[in-house]
């Protein structure tokens, strides 16, 4: 005769796990990639020090804050209205979304930390309710309110670049280290319009504020996975002690390169404006860069989701 706790308990197969919990979310996002502002690497030049938000997090390994944070810049578009209308994720929510099976135990402890962090580094703000904690995501330089980026035209501040699904659905997310995090996100904002960036460690330490230690451990953690490709291209350096230099070049592979980010985008920007044209419900809007807000995809999924739910709650 089981016990009343027992009763009270689900069968281990009826509980979700992290895979389901992460999918969830993406497929809840609407566009299921991430949108990452360039000022979160570097901030335009119109400022004596030019460094953003990411680097402090390398020097201070708060990998665990990185995640979330890009996370919730993922769903975001999901949880503003989820919030709005059934409360706040709870912690274990997002602790379950972001555990694999091979790496590190995420607790609802470490998921309220890495909010109190990112608080402190004036990338979200944090609203305690009777119902749990609505967290709210900042700017990626963290000087005010969040926006879907892109809404103003040749503005650096509302540049932005992306990484696609595959980088939550591999678990990718967790395989790598701080420093290869940290690199992905410099390579992937650097060629998020020409095919390959030019990079040194001297020079990335300088813009970035990071370690010229942590600049080469994080391309060779990318180099690892098979996500990195370098070109050597030799140049004169008449003052030298041959006469020449090398200057490495670095793009991304597979679903990271350029041209497939780019083909990820554009069908995103065709799918929400099919949508648009359908329900007429959220317009698009384009940057001086021609870079499309995300807008219609995420509101048009995240709304059609929420009725369907209440609609299932309410047993109609």
């Amino acid at each position: 005769m089981p016990t009343t706790s027992k009763l009270h308990e689900p069968p281990p197969e009826a509980v979700a796990t992290g895979v389901d919990a992460l999918e969830q979310m993406l497929r809840y996002s609407g566009r299921g990639y991430t949108v990452v502002r360039h000022i979160f690497l570097q901030l335009p030049d119109d400022v004596t020090d030019r460094a953003g938000l990411l680097g402090p997090m390398v020097t201070d390994r708060k990998r665990r804050s990185l995640q979330i944070y890009l996370l919730l810049l993922t769903i975001w578009p999901w949880l503003q209205r989820r919030q709005a209308e059934e409360g706040p994720l709870p912690n274990k929510a997002w602790a379950r979304a972001l555990q694999t099976e091979t790496g590190r135990r995420w607790s609802a402890t470490d998921v309220s930390n890495a909010w109190g962090d990112l608080e402190q580094r004036g990338l979200i703000t944090r609203k305690h309710l009777s119902r749990g904690v609505e967290v709210t995501p900042r700017r990626e330089d963290g000087k005010t309110e969040y926006t879907t980026p892109g809404g103003k035209k040749k503005d650096h501040r509302e540049s932005y670049f992306i990484l696609p699904g595959s980088f939550w659905r591999s678990g990718l997310f967790e395989k790598l280290s701080m420093p290869g995090l940290a690199m992905l996100l410099i390579i992937a904002g650097r060629t998020s319009e020409s095919t390959e960036a030019w990079l040194t460690n001297k020079d990335a330490a300088k813009w970035y504020h990071i370690a010229p230690r942590s600049i080469e451990a994080g391309i060779e953690n990318l180099r690892d996975h098979g996500l990195l490709l370098e070109r050597v291209e030799w140049v004169k350096a008449p003052l030298s002690s041959i006469g020449a230099t090398q200057k490495h070049w670095y793009s991304l592979t597979g679903q990271f390169s350029t041209e497939a980010r780019n083909e990820l985008r554009a069908q995103a920007q065709k799918e929400a404006r099919a949508r648009s044209a359908s329900t007429k419900a959220v317009p698009t809007v384009s940057d001086g860069d021609n870079q499309t807000s995300d807008t219609a995809a995420e509101g048009v999924t995240a709304t059609r989701t929420l009725k369907r739910r209440r609609k299932e709650k309410s047993g109609k």
